[in-house]
């Protein structure tokens, strides 16, 4: 379902401004899932009978997967179909357009969105939408984007100076500059040295990971260089006993669901041409096109990955690689240029 609603404005002779919402939704989607899944807090020592004998409860082995399938018992993963999955997309827009005028033509429009929704089914956990709503990977709050092109006037044409032309006349310049949020993206967290003798982790559930807890907010008292504070999150709490065993239920940890809480860094890009035409003959239907065009022509730097696995010591439950987690890892091209020469007739 989707609807729109625009407000158009004339602003002068040559500028029409519109502002407008944008809203659509999704539902009944297709969505795969584990129909043979395994039951959080099954894995020992949450469940004692799924004890590997064998180790004498020195590993945290237990005694077959298959047969912690409760549904199923014996089988692996059953594969099935739910129509369950939605999505919703929210969106401000404005738009200016200035027609050609004064040798000018400018354009631009922004958009503030919100792409929210639910992809995945983990029937494992007790709140599916609790557990997978949140940000779709297309959610992009901010994205401004402004393209103009100038003619420049042709002043040895103007003055009837012919071959002064060939250097002065006929040139053009266009680009698109765009401003736009980053991805979203979460933390993962881990033990340094694997989770504590629980098979499935801090779940009891091989298939269903922990997620970090967050502890604080991660955009404050951000270190020097980096997206995140790694020290607003930790491990989720596990309630042990004796001789390290569990004496309290499983651990999901409380961060949200969905492509992410965070977001990388936003991108801005520049992509420029300059085009110039030389009119052969009198007739002028003979043109040599010189082109030279730059994609991110001032070679900013757009981010586009990160390290974003924190990692905790078991003991202290303190970020053992502060100095690396929240550094960019990976970045979209360069500059990129390209040098075009044409004859059309």
């Amino acid at each position: 379902m989707n609807a729109s609603m625009n407000i158009q404005r004339l602003i002068g002779n040559s500028a029409v401004m519109e502002v407008g919402y944008t809203w659509n939704y999704s539902y009944n989607q297709h969505l795969t899932y584990n129909a043979n899944y395994i039951p959080i807090g099954t894995g020992w020592p949450f469940n004692a009978k799924n004890l590997n004998p064998t180790t004498a409860g020195s590993t945290s082995a237990d005694i077959g997967s298959i047969f912690e399938r409760t549904i199923y018992p014996g089988y692996g993963a059953i594969t099935e179909n739910a129509m369950i999955g939605h999505a919703n997309y929210n969106a401000l827009t404005a738009r200016l357009q200035k027609r050609l005028s004064q040798h000018l033509v400018l354009g631009a429009s922004y958009t503030f969105s919100k792409a929210m929704g639910t992809t995945t089914y983990t029937p494992a956990v007790p709140n599916n939408e609790e557990w997978n709503y949140g940000r779709l990977s297309t959610d992009r709050r901010h994205n401004l984007q402004v393209s103009y092109y100038y003619d420049f006037p042709n002043i040895a044409e103007r003055n009837r100076i012919r071959y002064l032309g060939i250097l002065t006349d006929h040139w053009t310049f266009s680009g698109i500059t765009s401003i736009q949020s980053g991805a979203p993206f979460s933390p993962g967290c881990s033990l340094t040295s694997g989770s504590p003798g629980v098979s499935g982790g801090y779940t009891g559930n091989p298939d269903v990971s922990q997620r970090c807890e967050v502890i604080g907010n991660p955009l404050a008292n951000v270190p020097a260089g980096t997206y995140f504070n790694p020290a607003a999150f930790a491990m989720p709490a596990l309630a042990t006993g004796p001789d390290n065993s569990i004496v309290g239920p499983p651990a999901l940890g409380n961060l949200g669901g969905g492509a992410g809480v965070l977001t990388y860094p936003h991108i801005t890009n520049w992509d420029l041409t300059m085009t110039k035409n030389i009119p052969l003959g009198s007739d002028k239907r003979r043109v040599l096109r010189f082109q030279i065009q730059a994609y991110n022509a001032f070679n900013h730097s757009e981010f586009n990955a990160t390290n974003t696995g924190v990692q905790f010591n078991p003991t202290t439950n303190a970020v053992t690689n502060a100095t690396s987690v929240g550094l960019p890892t990976g970045t979209l091209p360069a500059r990129v240029m390209a040098f075009t020469t044409r004859f059309e007739f």
